[in-house]
């Protein structure tokens, strides 16, 4: 059977996804098989759970599929989708055949009434044109499918590379010649000629009102939209890659082009990019090195590491066309997973980043992250194609909270006055120098910012008299010593900080159009690297004081021309006196661009105000004042899922109650309830093979209490500390412990190590933590699974490892401990959320109005639904 599917699949061709939906009308419904090509003989909820999605996927509905972890969900969903994906572009291909070669035999029958012939024969015409032009599009795909297999052997094309990228290169120096011609006129009209590094800051002539343009393009861009998909995405690197290892295992591996994207960091492999660690700023340099920066360009050895260049040059080494296009065609023709993606870019010297989004029309099979399919901005950049999709999301137990999180926004006071800053010594340096338009938004942005740092350091004063007439507020405290936070509709916010007379959109389409968060972020690089917020709990810092020492900075900077990657230095009499002020003051270093940031709140503040709420905490500094948006109806945001794609999968181990997928998820997005199918199933491991205990008291009869109220009891602390040495002293292999939280890990962790506990552990297993930051993951689970093998055999007293985790953390999910390295897990106590959060409860009463829930999510037997899921 396996080898039979692999020869049909291998024969099946792609259609074009606009096609399909426009012929589907006259395509008769596809049923189930019997058997699917797994890699083993399937258990029966297994083939049930196939059958369920290949129907759910056939009849354009919206799935809620529960199937309890270690039930092999991943590879369900593989074989059960791809199977029905190639049964499907089989069937559409000759359900196009055949109505073409119907309408070349038919004949002509005009019959007594011939306009009403005349029409049917128009119709028909114009169905067979369709047709034909859905075959033509397949044909074409088939062609280059069957041109990138023959390539696989191709000689690489080494010269014709170079010779395009010399061009390119060519280019790059053209446009270099046109900005030394600017500077020079400008410095003939009288103005002070900039350095090229610094001319590249300016911001463009913007021209608003040209929406028509956009929209015609994106037409043209929806045009092309490649062939049908299948957008899989789970919560965390390691879970997609291991979704990848299990398409290679089947039957499907070595057929089905799969493309996975992740982030620069995981996929970046330019050194000099790379080691700097923070996501933000791999992701500034990278950007940095697409806009041509001079005398930051890296060149690429042989061995592939990457060394600075003697010539000034621009651009990433790895960012080239004909490599980007290469690679891709080499990604389409082998399933590989992320480390995978790498080791290929640094052998082509190609960006894997980018090549893998060059890869994204002509995939079948499309692997990411949540954050990339469920946040629409993100989606567009990246190239995704929602329509006449299907898209399948793993792990979605926590789908809704996920995409309120993605969508909810944080400011901190420290932000808004560094983006203030730079924004302001930005103007005071190119004001002169600005289109009139371009300063109209810049004092814009500025004012925005300004009313939202008056009042978070106006103090709890400012905030209660502008929450006293708001349709709604949740005071926390209003001691002097605790931050006081209040709840606000978004049009309630404006209009309380007199924001409400701007005009939203536009400021967003102004900073996306003109890009200037990035040139805001090289400027603070160019001349200071990072700004420094001086905060004061009466009065924040003016931006004359701020612009007067930057431009101190700047008054005694040596000629940039002479010296283009030094940055501005201070003249030393004012940087002193600037200096001690400073010290005296306390600071905040804000790095980055926080005008991003910024710009993601004025993002949310687009929302409908009924969807979300702004949260005003005014701290007793200002340094611990901020502004949120949160958002209340994760459905408004996945309204564009539900209704342009195929089909949409949600599934998960824990999905009950599967009501609130059902009205919170898909009907608020605006689905028709019978369009949902739902699907659940029990486990595959028999009951007599676990065993479930339900721990209330210790070895001393000390009761296990860990609610919030006592968890941090010493007594309840001592007993688990005995619970777990009991079990570590009967129980072999690996034992892994879940904490609530990471606060509560390093607490229980702490008291251990102070009672001994620690060393009684360590005596009979070697103890793990989990780490916080994500590349440190790898090297603590290879180091836990060494110990447990190498344990097995040994009589030095140790019997294997114990590891303590976090609930919801980066091991909660999409780490399989398998056979040993699982022996027994602790789960100690459980995540309830807190129920005096004015959050959860602005929720509430949100669900309780639109979704009409019967019961109050802070009942009990809701918020223990919500623990479990975690």
């Amino acid at each position: 059977t396996t080898v039979a599917a692999k020869a049909k699949f291998s024969r099946t061709q792609d259609l074009s996804a606009g096609f399909g939906g426009k012929l589907k009308s006259t395509m008769n419904e596809l049923l189930p098989p019997e058997d699917f090509p797994f890699p083993f003989p399937p258990y029966d909820i297994q083939k049930d759970f196939m059958k369920n999605l290949f129907s759910t996927l056939e009849k354009e509905q919206l799935g809620i599929f529960e199937s309890p972890t270690g039930t092999g969900k991943s590879l369900s969903l593989i074989c059960g989708a791809l199977t029905w994906l190639r049964d499907h572009n089989e069937h559409y291909k000759a359900e196009l055949m055949r109505k073409v070669k119907e309408n070349e035999n038919a004949k002509d029958d005009d019959g007594p009434d011939w306009f009403s012939a005349a029409t049917k024969r128009l119709e028909e015409k114009e169905e067979i044109r369709k047709c034909q032009l859905a075959l033509q599009e397949l044909e074409k795909q088939e062609k280059k499918v069957q041109a990138l297999k023959e390539r696989r052997h191709v000689i690489k094309r080494s010269n014709v590379q170079k010779v395009d990228d010399e061009f390119e290169e060519l280019f790059r120096d053209l446009h270099e010649v046109q900005e030394n011609v600017r500077r020079e006129l400008s410095s003939i009209s009288g103005g002070e000629m900039l350095s090229p590094e610094e001319a590249s800051l300016l911001l463009d002539d913007y021209c608003s009102d040209d929406e028509a343009q956009k929209s015609s393009k994106e037409n043209e861009e929806e045009d092309d939209s490649g062939c049908l998909k299948i957008y899989y995405c789970s919560r965390t690197h390691s879970q997609l890659s291991q979704f990848v290892h299990e398409v290679q295992k089947t039957a499907f591996g070595e057929d089905v082009r799969v493309v996975s994207l992740a982030s620069r960091q995981n996929l970046c492999v330019n050194e000099a990019v790379n080691k700097l660690g923070n996501m933000s700023l791999i992701n500034d340099k990278c950007l940095d090195l697409q806009r041509g920066k001079k005398g930051q360009a890296t060149k690429c050895e042989g061995d592939g590491t990457t060394s600075k260049k003697k010539k000034r040059s621009s651009g990433c080494p790895y960012f080239r066309q004909t490599g980007l296009e290469i690679f891709a065609d080499q990604l389409l023709l082998e399933v590989q997973d992320i480390e995978q993606m790498v080791i290929l870019g640094r052998k082509s010297k190609s960006c894997p980043y980018y090549g893998a989004r060059h890869a994204i029309k002509d995939a079948q099979l499309v692997v990411l992250p949540y954050n990339t399919l469920l946040h629409k901005g993100t989606r567009e950049a990246t190239g995704i194609k929602l329509k006449g999709n299907i898209v399948i999301v793993d792990e979605a137990h926590n789908l809704l909270e996920t995409i309120s999180n993605i969508h909810s926004v944080f400011v901190s006071h420290g932000q808004l006055q560094g983006a203030h800053a730079q924004l302001s010594q930005y103007m005071q340096r190119y004001g002169k120098r600005l289109s009139a338009r371009n300063l109209l938004y810049i004092k814009q942005i500025l004012f925005f910012m300004s009313a939202l740092i008056k009042l978070l350091v106006g103090g709890s004063e400012v905030c209660n008299s502008l929450g006293s007439s708001s349709v709604r507020n949740a005071i926390v405290s209003v001691s002097s010593k605790t931050p006081t936070m209040q709840m606000f509709t978004v049009s309630k916010f404006l209009c309380d900080t007199l924001t409400d007379n701007l005009n939203i959109f536009k400021l967003v389409q102004y900073i996306e159009k003109s890009k200037i968060a990035h040139k805001l972020h090289s400027f603070s690089q160019h001349f200071e690297g990072s700004v420094k917020v001086h905060q004061d709990q009466k009065n924040s810092v003016s931006s004359s004081a701020t612009t007067s020492a930057f431009l101190a900075k700047m008054a005694a900077q040596k000629p940039l021309h002479n010296k283009a990657k030094e940055n501005a230095r201070p003249a030393a009499s004012t940087a002193k006196k600037v200096e001690v002020e400073v010290e005296a003051e306390e600071e905040e270093i804000v790095m980055g661009s926080p005008l991003m940031q910024i710009t993601e709140l004025l993002r949310a503040l687009l929302h409908s105000t009924e969807d979300g709420r702004v949260v005003v905490t005014v701290g007793p500094t200002p340094r611990r004042s901020s502004i949120k948006y949160l958002l209340l109806n994760p459905a408004s945001h996945f309204h564009d899922v539900v209704a342009q794609c195929r089909s949409v999968i949600v599934a998960g181990g824990t999905m009950r109650p599967i009501s609130e997928f059902r009205d919170q998820l898909f009907v608020s997005a605006g689905a028709d309830p019978s369009r949902v199918h739902e699907f659940s199933c029990g486990h595959v491991v028999p009951a007599e093979q676990i065993i479930p205990i339900a721990l209330t008291q210790g070895p001393t009869n000390v009761t296990l209490d860990f609610t919030y109220q006592h968890r941090g009891d010493t007594r309840v602390l001592d007993e688990l500390g005995r619970v777990l040495v009991n079990i570590c002293t009967i129980v072999p292999g690996g034992v892994v412990c879940f904490l609530p939280s990471y606060d509560y890990e390093q607490k229980v962790f702490s008291h251990f190590t102070t009672s001994g506990v620690i060393t009684r552990l360590s005596s009979k297993k070697k103890v793990f933590r989990e780490p916080k930051k994500s590349n440190q993951l790898e090297s603590v689970l290879n180091d836990f699974s060494k110990t447990v093998r190498l344990t097995a055999s040994n009589t030095n007293g140790l019997t294997g490892s114990l590891l303590f985790s976090v609930v919801g953390g980066k091991m909660s999910e999409g780490i399989n401990f398998s056979d040993g390295l699982g022996r027994c897990v602790v789960m100690v106590g459980l995540p309830y959320p807190n129920t005096q959060s004015p959050e959860l409860k602005e929720k509430m009463l949100f669900l309780n109005k639109h979704v009409g829930l019967m019961e109050s999510l802070l009942a009990p037997s809701s918020t223990k639904t919500y623990a479990l899921r975690q």
